[in-house]
């Protein structure tokens, strides 16, 4: 699919230098109002007929938003309906020559081929006409797609140069966006319900050029008819009839599938992660509140602060069953572990950091677990949710090496779980190093039990990530020949997993004190960000290449350094609280011991 998308922008490309107007399927319409959105309507309907691609039959409306996502970079581009979007891209291509939605990342990129490196999206007519892009894309069809490519690394993938992959990518989105104009990008039609069980592939709308004799292109025909002259009546029984037609065409469609594309439809609409961070961000703020209240008003104001973590226990418990439950449809509607890609690692890894804040809340019943684990799990899920382009939130097939579900599941959700479990030390490390900042009165009874809330967390996270280590291994033994090859991904798995059994070995040991198991459980996470996400997002190299992507570097970045920056600021203000102090009284010797 990705290697036609980008021969069809290379010829995209090489043929529009004198003209962008594309031969659609409806170039003899009159399309009223073109370019724009059809405001009021429902393309609920639309968006449950099957289609099939990426590997199986899904919903038009996911198809649809993966489609929008990759052009543009955004499940909503300036609010319009994903199936509105496609259905306008198909009616009025020369009106959307001229507008801006095609997404190019890094800047490098768009310097080299003559663009604004501070703007984002860009038009067609732009990219073709108005920049180096063609000379590019001459270069790559004379030398192949693989020209460019780095030589492997570890016996590994070749590793391509993320500029250059950034370049293919650009001429994959104008490929893309020609074939939704032409009609090559619709696939709506089943090979017929008496195909033999060989001929399963769908085809187009563009495949038979509304003959005479196609049903499915005749019915299509009459929506976008509908759509082009805005009439909605026609509009919604065109549709109906397309959804009769298309499946009773599906060999062997069955109740299961139509239960399982309503319940993608279900999922798609409901947004079940979205809600869930946003309950748990509820939840977060009504414990810290409720903390900041008690410690205001003491005893007197412990009924109230009782309340308000009452409230937040209430929207806590209520998020994770909704981030239960949207992992439970990923489930069912992809027929796997939902930890195939880095989207689906953060769902798992949010839900871990929740899992074990109830555990240990169980035992410890510490209003900071809940407080801690909320707010991270909230942060995650916000980060999943606004970043598309980068944590792709598709549901597609599994690559051949992850096939083994049982090894998918031992493995990756064991590992993963381990990083959950880190993930909470992380909040907890903050937190604690926020209370060595503010000092005051009982603060080092506080400090104590933050770090003994962290050193129990940690040590799920050390087990877990052992035995992820170790299971990978057997995996690599299975799928590769070998039990370990030094491959980016085993060895910052294995460096993660030293780093922190160091941690708890000096925490144990009594060779650094409270200060210092608070600032090294902080530090420490970044061996995880880099065995997580470093090594597929910014190394790229290894056997690991499944799991490859680009974007989001600045913010990781950013967040690595802020959080070096907060253990350097506490430190310095723990010292110079030290140094100011001139006799060992109070709060201050117990910190001094801490």
């Amino acid at each position: 699919m990705k290697s036609f998308r980008l021969l069809s922008g290379l010829t995209a490309v090489l043929g529009l230098f004198t003209s962008l107007t594309f031969s659609t399927p409806s170039s003899a319409l009159e399309v009223i109002h073109p370019g724009e959105q059809r405001a009021g309507w429902d393309f609920t309907a639309l968006g449950e007929l099957p289609v099939q691609a990426g590997g199986r039959i899904k919903p038009f409306n996911t198809y649809a938003r993966e489609m929008a996502t990759y052009l543009t970079g955004s499940k909503s581009f300036q609010g319009w309906q994903a199936e509105d979007l496609l259905l306008s891209w198909l009616t009025a291509p020369a009106q959307w020559e001229q507008k801006e939605f095609i997404q190019v990342q890094r800047e490098d990129v768009k310097r080299q081929i003559g663009l604004d490196p501070k703007q984002g999206r860009f038009s067609p007519r732009a990219l073709i006409s108005e920049s180096h892009l063609g000379q590019y894309a001459e270069a790559l069809s004379g030398r192949g797609q693989n020209a460019l490519a780095k030589p492997p690394l570890a016996g590994g993938a070749p590793k391509q140069d993320p500029r250059e992959k950034e370049l293919k990518t650009v001429l994959d989105r104008i490929g893309t966006w020609r074939s939704v104009v032409t009609g090559e990008a619709w696939p709506l039609v089943p090979p017929g319900a008496d195909a033999a069980p060989d001929q399963t592939s769908w085809t187009t709308l563009a495949d038979r050029d509304f003959i005479q004799g196609a049903p499915v292109q005749e019915v299509m025909a009459a929506v976008i008819s509908a759509y082009a002259t805005e009439d909605r009546t026609a509009f919604d029984s065109a549709v109906a009839q397309t959804h009769s037609v298309i499946q009773s065409r599906i060999p062997g469609w069955t109740d299961a599938d139509r239960r399982r594309l309503d319940v993608e439809s279900v999922y798609n609409h409901s947004r079940p992660f979205f809600w869930a961070w946003v309950l748990y961000l509820g939840a977060g703020l009504l414990g810290a509140f409720s903390s900041a209240w008690q410690k205001s008003y003491g005893e007197a104001g412990e009924v109230r602060s009782r309340r308000f973590f009452q409230a937040a226990l209430v929207l806590g418990i209520l998020g994770t069953s909704l981030h239960v439950l949207g992992m439970g449809m990923r489930i069912w509607i992809a027929g796997r572990p939902p930890v195939s890609n880095m989207y689906e690692s953060v769902i798992w890894v949010s839900f871990g950091t929740m899992l074990f804040a109830w555990i240990l809340y169980s035992t410890r019943r510490a209003r900071v677990l809940v407080t801690v684990s909320s707010f991270v799990a909230a942060i995650m899920l916000i980060v999943a949710d606004s970043a598309p382009a980068v944590m792709d939130p598709s549901i597609q097939p599994l690559v051949p090496v992850l096939r083994s579900n049982l090894w998918l599941t031992v493995h990756v959700l064991t590992i993963t779980l381990g990083y959950a479990a880190f993930a909470l030390t992380l909040g907890l490390g903050n937190v604690t190093l926020f209370h060595f900042a503010k000092g005051g009165p009982g603060v080092s009874a506080r400090i104590s039990s933050l770090n003994d809330l962290t050193y129990r967390a940690m040590q799920f996270g050390v087990v877990l990530l052992a035995a992820g280590t170790l299971l990978g291994g057997v995996w690599a033994d299975y799928s590769w020949g070998r039990f370990w090859g030094w491959d980016p991904k085993e060895v910052w798995a294995l460096i993660a997993l030293m780093g922190y059994i160091i941690v708890l070995h000096t925490r144990y040991t009594g060779w650094t004190g409270q200060f210092g198991f608070a600032a090294m459980t902080v530090l420490g996470f970044t061996l995880v960000i880099m065995a997580w996400y470093g090594v597929n997002f910014v190394l790229g190299a290894g056997l690991h290449s499944y799991g490859f992507s680009t974007g989001g570097r600045g913010t990781v970045a950013a967040f690595t350094l802020l959080q070096f920056g907060y253990v350097g600021g506490v430190a310095w203000l723990r010292k110079r609280r030290l140094n100011l102090q001139k006799t060992p009284h109070g709060s201050s010797a117990n910190e001094a011991r801490a």
